[in-house]
């Protein structure tokens, strides 16, 4: 059985890699994550659990951000979005993201998160919902220009 840890600072580097890879974008945004993943990866409000290749840096994550809102009829003010679930070629198949995702999830849910989302690929849809998730028809998005004078 596979076990998952939560993520450190000095993962940071290579969940950027991961993130690279499952985006197939490779590019100057690589070194923001890096440099998110090192300065809140281990803060309250986002956490990755990670699975370690056996010869050094990570087979596999699932990274979450942790939001406080205003309550909603099914959860408390406190939600969670999991993005970048990635397992790298090699290590398919063998149970990662599931670990990965479990992991997340019950830390998460320690962290009174009532409402936990994600987007789902046509590959990992049976994962999520065989660990709970329902389809939800109502999600949209607005993708807005990064200004680059901050970058």
């Amino acid at each position: 059985m596979l076990t998952a840890r939560r993520a450190t600072a000095a993962d940071a580097t290579e969940l950027a890699r991961l993130a690279t890879e499952l985006a197939g974008v490779v590019g100057a945004w690589s070194s923001r994550l890096t440099a998110f993943f090192h300065e809140h990866v281990e803060t309250d409000r986002v956490a990755a659990f990670v699975i370690d290749r056996p010869r050094g840096g990570l087979a596999a994550c699932a990274c979450a951000t942790i939001t406080h809102s205003i309550p909603g009829p099914n959860h408390a003010g406190i939600y969670a979005h999991i993005h970048t679930v990635y397992t790298a070629p090699e290590y398919r198949l063998r149970g990662c993201a599931r670990a990965t995702v479990q992991a997340l999830v019950d830390w998460l849910t320690e962290q009174g998160c009532g409402l936990i989302t994600l987007n789902a690929s046509n590959d990992g849809a049976h994962l999520y919902s065989s660990l709970g998730f329902t389809a939800n028809e109502r999600a949209m998005r607005l993708i807005q220009p990064i200004p680059t004078a901050n970058f």
